[in-house]
C-alpha cells in the first residue's frame, strides 16, 4: 500500500458522495451564506488546508482557515477573543478547554443534530475527558494521544543489550553503560521541553508509572505527598547529573522539536507523545532511525501513561452555527460517512483517535504496520489514564507556573522534597488569580 501523499489525498477525495451530503437536515450542495473562519495551532498546516479546501468543494463551504503558532496560540486566541475577532471553529487543547467554556469562549454540543450517535461510538475514557466539570461536551476529538518509550534499537544492538528495559532502574543502567562506552554521549532523550504538552505531563506520566497521583479526588496537587513522585523526579535529577540527558531538551518550545532530535539516531531513548513514533520510524526522508530501527516498548513500572484528547470546539458567539457545527462534524465527527477527517490524521500522521472501530479498517492497519507494532500500542492505550484536574479553569495557569519549578528542581536548584511543595503553591495561586485575561464571572449551565 502507497503511503498517503498530498497528491493522492485530494484524489482520494473525489470518492466522496454526494449522497453523504443529503445524509443530515443541515447538509446542502448550496453554498453557505457566511463565510466560517477556522483556526489551529501549525501542525501540517497543508493538510489542513487540504482537508478545508474539500469541505469548500464538496460540502460548499466558505470555510477560512488560519493556522498559528503552537506556543502562542492559545493566548493569541484568547487576546483575539477578548479584541473581538470571530472564529467559528477553533482547535482548543484539554488543558485550556475548561477555561474557554467558563469564560463564555465555546460552547458545549450537546444540543446539536447527530451528537448521541459520535458518543456512543467513542471509548468511554475519551469521551468523558471532553466533557467539562458540568457534563457538557466541549468539543469533538481532534486527536487521542498518550506518552510512550521509545527505543533506538540499532544503538542497544551495538551495545550489546539484547532488549529494551522493563524497568526504570534498568533504563538508567543502560543508558550509563551507553555513555560509557562512548556509544551515545546523551543516550536518555525525555520530553522536558517547556510547553504545556512537554514537562507537565511528563511529570504526571511518570508519577503514574510509580504508582502515584499528582492530584487528589478533588484536583488538588498532592504531590508532596506522594513517594512514587519523589522517586521520579530523584530520577530526573539523577540521569540530568549524570550528564544522560542533552541539556538542550529544557529550552526546546515544542514536543515536536524535541522528538526531532532523536531523528538524528543519536539517543537510545526517548520518551514523546505517540504519535511521533510515526515520523521516527516510518518517514526516512527525516529520521535515520526509519523504517522501524525505533521501536516503541510498554512504559516501564505500572505502565501507565498520561492521556488526553485535544479538539475542535464552535464559538460560543458564532453566527453561523449550522455551518459550524457541519465542518465541526466534518472535522472531529463522521459527516461524510466514512471517517474521512478522523482516518486521513491516522494514515497521514498517525494521530490516534477515540473511535476504535477505526482500528479494524484494513488501509489503517497496513499503514500502521509500516512503523509500529498496532496490537502493542492499543495496549498502551489501555494503560492511559485521563485526570479531571485539568477541568479546572486555574489548570492552564498553574500547568505554565509548574514548568520553571520541575526545571529548577531538574538542574538541582532545590531538593526533590522542598520543589514538590511549590507546584502546589503555584496551583493556589493560579486558582485565586484564574482568568489573567477575561475577568467574567463563571458561567451558567446552558
Amino acid at each position: 500500500m502507497k503511503p498517503t501523499t498530498r497528491r493522492s489525498f485530494l484524489q482520494t477525495t473525489g470518492l466522496l458522495g454526494a449522497s453523504a451530503v443529503l445524509a443530515d437536515g443541515l447538509l446542502s450542495e448550496a453554498r453557505a451564506d457566511k463565510p466560517i473562519n477556522l483556526a489551529g495551532w501549525v501542525f501540517k498546516p497543508d493538510t489542513v488546508k487540504d482537508y478545508v479546501n474539500v469541505y469548500n468543494q464538496k460540502f460548499g463551504g466558505q470555510v477560512k482557515y488560519e493556522a498559528i503558532p503552537w506556543a502562542q496560540y492559545h493566548p493569541s486566541m484568547e487576546t483575539r477573543a477578548f479584541g473581538g475577532d470571530m472564529f467559528d471553529v477553533m482547535y482548543c487543547a484539554h488543558n485550556f478547554r475548561e477555561r474557554w467554556y467558563e469564560n463564555g469562549l465555546i460552547r458545549p454540543l450537546d444540543d446539536l443534530p447527530g451528537i448521541d450517535e459520535l458518543k456512543k461510538k467513542m471509548t468511554p475514557q475519551n469521551l468523558e475527558s471532553l466533557k467539562t466539570k458540568d457534563g457538557k461536551l466541549a468539543g469533538l476529538p481532534y486527536f487521542t494521544s498518550l506518552f510512550t518509550l521509545i527505543y533506538n534499537e540499532p544503538m542497544l544492538q551495538q551495545a550489546g543489550i539484547k532488549a529494551p528495559a522493563k524497568s526504570w532502574d534498568e533504563l538508567v543502567e543502560h543508558s550509563v553503560k551507553l555513555k560509557k562506552d562512548k556509544v551515545s554521549d546523551h543516550p536518555f532523550l525525555p520530553n522536558w521541553n517547556n510547553s504545556p504538552s512537554g514537562t507537565m505531563p511528563q511529570f504526571m506520566t511518570d508519577a503514574f508509572s510509580e504508582g502515584a497521583n499528582v492530584f487528589d479526588a478533588k484536583n488538588k496537587v498532592i504531590v508532596d505527598q506522594e513517594p512514587g513522585v519523589a522517586r521520579a523526579m530523584e530520577r530526573w535529577q539523577k540521569v540530568w547529573k549524570a550528564e544522560l540527558v542533552n541539556p538542550e531538551v529544557l529550552t526546546k518550545t515544542s514536543s515536536t522539536d524535541t522528538h526531532r532530535l532523536f531523528w538524528t539516531g543519536r539517543y537510545a531513548y526517548h520518551t514523546n507523545h505517540s504519535y511521533y513514533l510515526k515520523t521516527i520510524a516510518g518517514e526516512p526522508e527525516n529520521s535515520k532511525l526509519a523504517p522501524k530501527k525505533a521501536k516503541m516498548t510498554m512504559y516501564p513500572g505500572t505502565g501507565q501513561t498520561y492521556m488526553w484528547t485535544d479538539s475542535y470546539t464552535i464559538n460560543a458567539k458564532t453566527k453561523n452555527m449550522d455551518d459550524a457545527w457541519k465542518l465541526t462534524r466534518y472535522l472531529g465527527g463522521n459527516l461524510a460517512g466514512d471517517w474521512y477527517v478522523q482516518r486521513q490524521w491516522c494514515l497521514i500522521s498517525g494521530l490516534d483517535n477515540p473511535y476504535p472501530e477505526m482500528y479494524e479498517h484494513p488501509e489503517i492497519i497496513a499503514s500502521y504496520d509500516r512503523w509500529v507494532d498496532l496490537k502493542l500500542l492499543r495496549k498502551q492505550y489501555e494503560k492511559g489514564k485521563v485526570i479531571a484536574a485539568y477541568k479546572e479553569p486555574w489548570y492552564s495557569e498553574y500547568d505554565v507556573k509548574a514548568v520553571p519549578i520541575v526545571h529548577n528542581m531538574i538542574r538541582g536548584g532545590t531538593t526533590v522534597p522542598q520543589a514538590l511543595k511549590e507546584p502546589r503553591e503555584a496551583a493556589e495561586v493560579a486558582r485565586v488569580g484564574r482568568s489573567a485575561i477575561w475577568r467574567r464571572p463563571r458561567r451558567t449551565a446552558s
